[in-house]
């Protein structure tokens, strides 16, 4: 494998810009490079290596996508990059963005600025009243 095309470093370019995410999936050709010992396997830690040969997709830094893609990625990873399938992740499997609802918004504010909130105080309260 020679890794991504031109046009696919393009197009993966714009997806990183654009705010796509990445997984690297590793190959049954990379696996068997580094089970014989190849030379550019040399230096992988021990728990990376244990990740890529159980085939599990790894999330990737969209920056280090871009820097694949413009030649700008250090030897070794290139060398994986290379000979991996690199893919956008799918919207279904992206974790959803979690916002804070205006009640939790209150707390945090009477958190910062009582240093504690009054539904906290309440729950107090009521147990000193017991």
């Amino acid at each position: 494998m020679n890794g991504l095309t031109p046009e696919e470093k393009q197009v993966a370019c714009q997806y990183a810009l654009n705010g796509a995410d990445f997984m690297f999936e590793p190959t049954p050709e990379l696996c068997s490079k580094i089970v014989q010992g190849c030379p550019e396997s040399i230096g992988i830690n021990y728990v990376m290596t244990s990740v890529i040969l159980q085939r599990k997709p790894i999330r990737l830094d969209s920056q280090m996508v871009v820097k694949y893609c413009k030649g700008l990625l250090d030897k070794n990873n290139t060398w994986l990059f290379d000979n991996a399938n690199i893919r956008v992740v799918p919207p279904q499997y992206k974790e959803p963005v979690k916002l804070k609802s205006e009640e939790d918004k209150r707390i945090d504010n009477e958190i910062k600025e009582k240093g504690k909130a009054s539904i906290l105080i309440k729950k107090e309260e009521k147990t000193d009243e017991e």
